[in-house]
This record gives structure tokens, C-alpha cells and sequence, in this order.
């Protein structure tokens, strides 16, 4: 296996665990409760091999499974992407930024259930994103941009809790507008060249998935299991004396498959 398939695995690997932490405490705490009730009512004969059925599927796996994909949703959307890189030099403040503007992109997105804070419009939920990126042209003078035979491609992937406020139906296969914001952990992996305000061509490269404070926001409409999504990212990354801001507009109509 390639180093850089393993990275990958490695990070899909500590984002599951972290998932099933998140949704196998929440089951378990709210469990006791039940358990102790199933005591207190024994089943008669003929329902045992139904509450043992049953009671394989509250366990803890169970719960996690559930809390993954009870109204959640993974997402395939087409559209643009707007990206931006900004590199400094810490040890001279020479600075590059580059660009890719209108370029098609497939997204990949996973959303956890939404939940709504009692009766208001707000609610919340946590999402998941993926989309790629290839840099090919440079910030210049005037604000222009220019092929200076430079190019950073690579990918970013993020998770974020969101909190959004919802206009329209409550429910996910619903008709409704969310604008919402939220922060977590982002992670770019890329490589590539960059000219420098100085005038010097380096080479910049991100080989691992050490995540990072990432920011984002986002506007979407909903008609059921079709969704056009405004979005905008941005985690920052550190590495070899350079100082680098990865962020992405992006436009994409999507569909769902719900769990």
C-alpha cells in the first residue's frame, strides 16, 4: 500500500473512532434507563427470541450504527469551486497566492441527523466534506491573475459541527432553505510550485493529515432528495517555515441518499 493511501486510511480511521465515541456515549447514557425497565418486565416464553433480537441491536455497535445513520445522509453534488491558497515565508515575509477560479468539481458530503432546539428554527448538525483542487494560476500585480508555469493540486477534507437556522419543513426529506456556520478540523494534502514575491520558484507540499482549526459556512435550499449548496472553507496549515491558508468557495447541485 502507497504512503499515501495509508495517511488516508489513517485518517478516515481516527475520524470513525471519533464518531463512534461521540454517538456510542450518547447511547449508552441514555440506556440505563431502558435496561432497567427490561428488568423489572420479564418477557413471557414466547417473546424471547424478540426482545434478545432487539437487544443485540441496543447494544453498543448498535447504538453507534443508529446514531450514524438514523436520518443522516451522504451527499454527490456537481459544481464550481473557487480556490485560493496564501503562501508566506516566515523567515522573510515573501508571500505568493494562487488560484483557481470557475473550475468544475465533483463534492462528496456525509450529514449526520439534524436536530432543532425545541420549538425555534435553529438546530444543529454535523457534517463531513471532501473536494479537490488544482491550482494553475498566480496573483499578480492589479489584481490579475496569470499562468506563471506554477501549480499546487491536491484535496482538502473537513469536519464540522454546524448551527443553522432553518426556514421551511422540519424534516429531512423536506422542502426547506438553512444558512449555517460552523467550526472543526480541516486537513489539506497537496503538492506543487509556487513563485514567490521574491521572484524564486519553491517547491510546497503537504504530505500528511495533521488536521487543523478549519471555519465554515454555508447556504442551502432543499426540494426532498435534491439540494443546491453554497459553501465556503477554510483550514490553516503549517509546515517547513511557510505559513499556508487553504480556502474554497464553492456553488454544486447535489442529490441525497438518506440512511
Amino acid at each position: 500500500m502507497r504512503k499515501r493511501d495509508s495517511e488516508w486510511l489513517a485518517w478516515i480511521g481516527w475520524g470513525c473512532l471519533a464518531l463512534c465515541v461521540l454517538f456510542g456515549i450518547s447511547g449508552i447514557a441514555h440506556a440505563g434507563p431502558l435496561q432497567r425497565e427490561e428488568v423489572l418486565s420479564l418477557p413471557a416464553l414466547g417473546e424471547t427470541a424478540s426482545v434478545a433480537k432487539d437487544s443485540a441491536g441496543d447494544g453498543f455497535f448498535g447504538k453507534v450504527w443508529k446514531g450514524l445513520t438514523d436520518e443522516a445522509h451522504l451527499r454527490v453534488g456537481y459544481g464550481v469551486v473557487e480556490w485560493a491558497m496564501d503562501v508566506t515565508r516566515e523567515s522573510d515575509g515573501a508571500t505568493a497566492r494562487l488560484v483557481q477560479r470557475d473550475n468544475s468539481a465533483i463534492f462528496i458530503g456525509y450529514g449526520s441527523k439534524p436536530s432543532f432546539f425545541k420549538d425555534t428554527n435553529f438546530g444543529y448538525t454535523f457534517m463531513v466534506d471532501y473536494v479537490d483542487f488544482d491550482m494553475t494560476k498566480q496573483s499578480i500585480p492589479g489584481d490579475q491573475f496569470a499562468d506563471l508555469g506554477t501549480e499546487v493540486s491536491g484535496y482538502m477534507v473537513y469536519a464540522v459541527p454546524t448551527l443553522y437556522y432553518q426556514w421551511g419543513e422540519h424534516r429531512n426529506t423536506g422542502r426547506f432553505v438553512r444558512l449555517g456556520v460552523g467550526v472543526g478540523v480541516g486537513a489539506a494534502r497537496f503538492s506543487g510550485t509556487v513563485r514567490l514575491s521574491t521572484g524564486e520558484v519553491i517547491q510546497t507540499a503537504k504530505r500528511s493529515y495533521e488536521p487543523r482549526l478549519a471555519v465554515s459556512n454555508f447556504l442551502e435550499a432543499r426540494w426532498n432528495q435534491f439540494g443546491l449548496t453554497v459553501s465556503y472553507a477554510s483550514p490553516r496549515v503549517y509546515g517547513d517555515g511557510y505559513d499556508i491558508r487553504v480556502a474554497d468557495f464553492s456553488a454544486n447541485l447535489g442529490y441525497l441518499f438518506y440512511f
